[in-house]
């Protein structure tokens, strides 16, 4: 060992360093490779309540940012629920650039197997068959109920610009009939206020096979706020007195209209 000449040490160790140089760029190339194929990706937050009459899918959209095209995301999965999925499909949608990023809207259908209700808050997204990454998306629960006693009249709003009030016609199909005792949403970040009903209190009579109108308005809670929402309304009533209650078709807030504001807002919580 002695005898090897300095020059030649220095080579080998040259060689080794640069061999562990090399592993280490790989690992390192490896990893910005994955992070590069999945890229910065960010969702809109959802509160909300979505009721579903037995055997009917959850309508779903999941509005989100990405600085990548998003052509090799191959599946999506909701991890907190995935043992309860009958079935499901999904298109990811592309929409209009904003700054330095894509627009797109996961719109999913989805059936779940016999559970009464259940909630998501992450959704996972899978690249090229391999790569998973899970994004927060808020708070959405998710309810199956068998057919309640009032169904929507002419033409129900399920789509709302902006949070500031509800309005529908809903007829009695029951056969009987109930008092209405209180209206109201199970949002975290909602509270409603101004409730009429034909223009009253919303301690109503209501007779079989009546039409009402109800009205209420909508507030967020302060310092509390999502940036999409699903609100369905839920009437507590009396009926031969007993109390129970029912649900009214879900309404989307938010989503027909994405302001430059609300996407600020989206970016800046990430």
């Amino acid at each position: 060992m002695n005898n090897i000449p300095k020059e030649v040490g220095l080579t080998k160790m040259t060689k080794k360093s640069f061999l562990i140089f090399c592993a280490l760029v790989s690992f390192l190339f490896s990893g910005c490779q994955s992070e590069h194929i999945k890229g910065f990706i960010v969702f809109g937050k959802w509160d909300g309540v979505y009721v579903a009459k037995k055997d009917d899918p959850f309508v779903l959209n999941f509005i989100l940012l990405s600085d990548s095209p998003l052509t090799n995301v191959t599946s999506i999965d909701f991890p907190e629920i995935a043992h309860t999925i009958d079935d499901m499909q999904y298109d990811l949608i592309e929409g209009d650039k904003y700054k330095d990023f894509q627009l797109f809207n996961i719109a999913v259908n989805l059936h779940l197997k016999e559970v009464s209700s259940t909630t998501i808050s992450k959704i996972t997204l899978i690249f090229d068959q391999k790569y998973k990454e899970t994004f927060p998306i808020g708070h959405i629960k998710l309810v199956v109920s068998e057919k309640g006693i009032f169904t929507p009249q002419n033409e129900y709003v399920t789509a709302y610009p902006n949070t500031q009030f509800f309005q529908a016609k809903l007829k009695n199909i029951s056969e009987h009939t109930i008092q209405i005792k209180r209206v109201t949403v199970e949002n975290s970040f909602l509270q409603i206020k101004d409730v009429k009903i034909n223009d009253k209190s919303e301690k109503q009579i209501v007779e079989a096979n009546e039409t009402i109108n109800i009205y209420f308005t909508l507030a967020e809670k302060s310092e509390q706020k999502a940036d999409f929402y699903i609100v369905t309304p839920k009437i507590e009533y009396e009926l031969a007195g007993k109390a129970s209650s029912t649900y009214i078709d879900p309404v989307f807030y938010g989503v027909t209209t994405l302001t430059s504001e609300k996407l600020d807002d989206i970016l800046k919580k990430n």
